[in-house]
């Protein structure tokens, strides 16, 4: 049991710093992240760089997306206030 819940607070704390930056950038509340909201927080980045962390091509930025460019280190974290 403490294994599991343990791997579990694991698992939770490697996603954190991803979902953080989501919800940070994510400032319409509509559960993506949009070009424009992350050129709010990273000013520098062009299209090309906001193509290569949307692995789905679908035009927004989810969570995953985010965590995973981040782990690859693609995206740099930015830190929070929160």
């Amino acid at each position: 049991m403490f294994k599991k819940i343990t791997a579990a607070t694991f698992a939770t704390a490697m996603i954190a710093p991803g979902f953080a930056m989501a919800e940070t950038m994510d400032t319409d509340g509509d559960g993506m992240v949009s070009m424009s909201e992350f050129q709010t927080v990273y000013p520098d980045a062009g299209a090309d760089m906001f193509s290569s962390v949307d692995t789905n091509s679908d035009g927004a930025l989810s969570e995953d997306e985010i965590a995973a460019a981040q782990e690859a280190g693609t995206l740099p974290e930015v830190m929070t206030d929160g």
